[in-house]
């Protein structure tokens, strides 16, 4: 099979581009033909560079389009290659069909699908690719499908409510920032020479605060953006070198005020979610533990929660092992033992997890809505300072304009 990059002219005379899968040029004439396309000219593209394309731009709504679509493929019992041929032919992103169109030849090569996926980390990870081999293994890849199509779904409204929450509060604060910037760069320095020139000597204290704020902004304000980079900088690279280093940063992140514990249970209820997962698939209960653990990103959470796989080898119960840790709430060890007790774990951890993450949102949303009008009345303050340096020592000395 061969990837071929066409270029056709329809029935209304306009040009259509596109990609195709198939044996032979013969073949893609036949198969536009077909669509009353003309050839114009193709070119075939080798294997080798199908991995150059950009995999930054396939979003999370195509991997579940692709989840959905091979869900009701499979139910049909259409063959696997047949059904990614079929799929690439809807899917305008032609990095994502490339990726697909290398995955089918690796399946046509002799890989399974969980095999040809692992190719491409960056858009399957370790959870979809355990997942996928799984069911390969138990014939239930319909099944599969559908469980991670509800977890990148549930995955994509949780950030989406993140970022609409955090939202509001990041455009204040740009505003404020811009409105500050704009006034100790461009206006403050002009009014003071025309202050100078109208004679006012007497100036009120809003005003000569903004004038050294926008002196130390103009002599030093350089040096101040780059020592400010360079320590960021220095902080990321050091974070990069010093395991320890970053450990710290990472702990003390969970010290932070409102924010660190929030941060904190939004990781514990992306870790569950991913755990339930799994289990759902009837992944090994070990390997789903690591599995889920390499997930988390904050590396002290890591290494905490890392301890539950050592006590279950030692032959805890899990909800011993999550008590151990001093991570969990009681409220999620409870759970956890009802899962055991009924034998129903992977459904009763995703129900934690949701319970979790939705009263963590809640709690973000309620911190974030005393930081809206605080920053509001910061705003707010700065415009009175703003007006009582600029507009106030002018209303005062009206007299001097000749009217």
């Amino acid at each position: 099979m061969i990837l071929f990059r066409y270029k056709a002219l329809n029935n209304q005379g306009g040009y259509e581009t596109g990609d195709w899968f198939g044996t032979s040029q013969k073949e893609l004439y036949s198969h536009l033909q077909k669509q009353n396309l003309k050839l114009i000219s193709s070119k075939a593209i080798q294997k080798r560079s199908w991995r150059s394309f950009s995999i930054s731009h396939i979003s999370t709504q195509e991997l579940i389009d692709f989840c959905i679509h091979m869900e009701q493929l499979d139910k049909v019992k259409m063959p696997l290659t047949e059904s990614i041929i079929l799929l690439t032919g809807s899917i305008n992103n032609r990095s994502f069909k490339a990726i697909l169109y290398d995955i089918n030849q690796s399946i046509t090569e002799g890989l399974l699908l969980s095999e040809a996926c692992s190719l491409y980390p960056k858009i399957f990870d370790s959870i979809f690719v355990q997942c996928i081999s799984v069911a390969e293994q138990t014939g239930t890849l319909g099944q599969a499908f559908h469980y991670l199509q509800k977890h990148l779904s549930w995955k994509k409204e949780q950030n989406t409510k993140l970022k609409q929450t955090l939202r509001y509060p990041f455009i204040l604060s740009s505003i404020l920032l811009l409105l500050m910037f704009f006034m100790v760069i461009f206006v403050i320095p002009h009014l003071e020479d025309y202050l100078e020139v109208l004679g006012i000597k007497e100036k009120p204290l809003a005003l000569k605060t903004l004038i050294i704020l926008a002196n130390i902004v103009q002599s030093h304000g350089i040096m101040i953006f780059v020592t400010l980079f360079s320590l960021t900088l220095g902080c990321f690279v050091f974070c990069r070198i010093s395991a320890l280093f970053f450990k710290m940063i990472e702990r003390f992140s969970f010290s932070i005020p409102g924010w660190g514990k929030i941060k904190k249970e939004l990781l514990i209820g992306n870790f569950l979610q991913t755990l339930s997962i799994l289990l759902n698939q009837k992944v090994d209960l070990l390997i789903s533990l690591e599995k889920a653990i390499d997930t988390i990103p904050n590396q002290f959470l890591k290494e905490k929660i890392s301890n539950i796989t050592h006590s279950i080898e030692q032959g805890h119960l899990l909800s011993e092992a999550f008590k151990e840790t001093a991570v969990f709430s009681p409220f999620v060890i409870r759970l956890i033992q009802l899962g055991e007790e009924s034998g129903n774990l992977g459904y009763l951890l995703d129900q934690t997890a949701k319970i979790q993450l939705r009263n963590t949102l809640k709690r973000l949303h309620s911190l974030l809505a005393w930081t809206e009008p605080i920053l509001i009345i910061i705003i707010g303050i700065v415009m009175m300072w703003i007006v009582a340096a600029t507009v106030v020592p002018l209303y005062d000395n009206l007299a001097l304009f000749d009217l």
